[in-house]
């Protein structure tokens, strides 16, 4: 069943971290947040998802990266094996927080490893955009960084 490995590794947080990991009577909305950091996991038999989001302490500027089922409706037999590659993805992106792996970068970036390959998330003045990058250093670009706690 879908969301059956996002949940075990959402209560393996909660034992294993010193974040703040909370969950909903059902088990189908959780809050975790860290120093910078705070996030919403959403694991309901129609839709999966994360909404994350860090701010920098000195500037207060923040930038924001979703990973979700979108409207595709998860519990159809013919959206499994997508519902399976978001739930991969949710996981690998907080485990990834959880090991240090995301940096925080001057002017709303984010930048972290996802699927082989490292994500630069921009957040300008109206929208956010997301680029996948081969090699760390491209996906950094210039500007200072620091981990994202």
């Amino acid at each position: 069943m879908t969301g059956q490995a996002l949940l075990a590794f959402l209560r393996e947080l909660r034992a294993t971290t010193a974040w703040t990991v909370a969950a909903d009577d059902a088990s189908v909305r959780w809050r975790l947040s860290g120093l910078t950091w705070q996030a919403t996991v959403l694991v309901d038999r129609r839709w999966l998802g994360v909404e994350f989001e860090a701010r920098d302490p000195a500037t207060g500027k923040l930038v924001t990266y979703d990973i979700d089922t979108d409207l595709y409706d998860i519990s159809q037999e013919g959206q499994r094996e997508f519902a399976a590659e978001i739930e991969r993805d949710i996981i690998e992106f907080l485990g990834n927080l959880r090991k240090g792996s995301m940096l925080r970068g001057t002017g709303g970036v984010l930048v972290f490893p996802l699927d082989g390959s490292w994500i630069r998330v921009v957040r300008g003045r109206f929208l956010t955009s997301a680029s996948a990058h081969a090699d760390l250093a491209v996906a950094r670009g210039n500007g200072d960084y620091v981990v994202v706690r």
